[in-house]
């Protein structure tokens, strides 16, 4: 299973019904695309570094901006 896969799967349980699965796209805009708030981002972030056993920084999440970002920073922690 892909990076993108994995994050898929996470977005799918941490957002539920407020994001579908349609707008996970890599060049969709966390917030602008998708509605993620800063609450959100913590959620996110808190899921998957338990998915891939990594951690975030406030650096790292003020820094991704797109889904691209994420699979990007997650890469290059893994």
């Amino acid at each position: 299973m892909t990076t993108f896969e994995r994050l898929v799967k996470v977005f799918n349980v941490v957002f539920e019904d407020d994001v579908s699965s349609d707008a996970i796209k890599m060049d969709a805009n966390l917030r602008d695309d998708m509605g993620v708030s800063s609450i959100g981002m913590l959620y996110m972030a808190v899921a998957l570094e338990e998915e891939f056993e990594i951690k975030f920084s406030n650096e790292d999440l003020n820094n991704v901006t797109t889904v691209a970002d994420v699979v990007a920073c997650i890469e290059g922690k893994l």
